[in-house]
């Protein structure tokens, strides 16, 4: 366990937001290793305030927000990403004396940057009224000017906790942590693929074909997949039963779909062979992992 204070641990990690804040008007919090938030919510948008109001949409905010972190974690940078309601955010992670405490998460914003990777399934808030009016207002900043913030940010917090800087840390905290989601969006992909990883997501409950997506991109089938293979590392039909089943894992800890449902929001016809299918992949049912997993 850290050893530090947690009290001059907070305050520190209050101030950083605050400054962060005052000078950018971006939105910050400060969250667990779960996305259970642990302070103020500073310069929150309504659209957030809103969201958050809702218990299940809460939930897949926690998801993000713990998912964020530890992306960033992981590179050892913060990069920015679409949230479930399609908002853009970064994170920061809070390391004191070889420990992970916990995310700065921050943004709160739309982007005119379409092609920044969806860390989760997009929630269906459209048809409310008010989430739309609250929407609109958001302010819009260019991945150019994200990315800046994030730096920013990131020097702050490592002025105060100069752990996020060491590259080297062995943390066991995100060592334990697997990431039940990872997008495969990285900024080396050609373009061609980076449309086709767009165009799967968007498509998924549809079962997208070989030929769909092909002809999507403007590629023949067989040079697609030969590309799509080096690039990812996977076939098509691989990289599109993982994004089922980070979609079903998603879907399973932070919403109140019945199996069925989300079976069938997935493009399978039977729900007996989603549960087989998710068996195979991660030795438990769909039911035992929502037990295990939910927020």
């Amino acid at each position: 366990m850290p050893t530090g204070n947690f009290k001059t641990e907070t305050t520190m990690i209050n101030e950083i937001m605050r400054d962060f804040t005052n000078i950018t008007e971006l939105a910050a919090v400060y969250v667990d290793l779960r996305g259970r938030v642990l302070s103020c919510k500073y310069n929150f948008s309504n659209f957030c305030k809103y969201i958050r109001s809702h218990p299940t949409l809460s939930r897949l905010c926690a998801y993000c927000d713990a998912y964020g972190g530890l992306e960033a974690s992981k590179g050892h940078c913060p990069s920015a990403y679409r949230c479930h309601a399609g908002i853009v955010d970064f994170s920061v992670p809070v390391i004191h004396e070889g420990h992970l405490l916990g995310f700065i998460c921050a943004g709160q914003t739309a982007v005119t940057d379409p092609q920044l990777p969806q860390i989760a399934a997009r929630s269906d808030w459209q048809n409310d009224t008010t989430a739309k009016m609250y929407y609109r207002q958001l302010p819009i900043y260019s991945t150019e000017e994200i990315n800046s913030a994030s730096k920013v940010l990131n020097l702050m917090a490592s002025h105060y906790f100069p752990d996020i800087l060491n590259r080297s840390l062995d943390i066991p905290e995100l060592q334990s942590s697997k990431s039940d989601v990872q997008h495969h969006m990285k900024t080396s992909y050609r373009p061609e693929i980076k449309r086709a990883l767009v165009y799967i997501d968007k498509h998924l409950n549809n079962n997208p074909s070989l030929r769909d997506i092909a002809s999507h991109v403007y590629l023949s089938e067989s040079y697609l997949s030969k590309i799509f293979k080096q690039e990812t590392g996977m076939s098509l039909v691989q990289y599109i039963n993982e994004r089922k089943l980070e979609q079903a894992k998603l879907m399973l800890r932070g919403s109140d779909s019945s199996i069925e449902s989300i079976a069938r929001n997935l493009g399978y016809n039977r729900t007996s062979y989603f549960c087989k299918v998710f068996k195979e992949a991660t030795s438990e049912t769909p039911h035992s992992y929502r037990r295990k997993y939910r927020f």
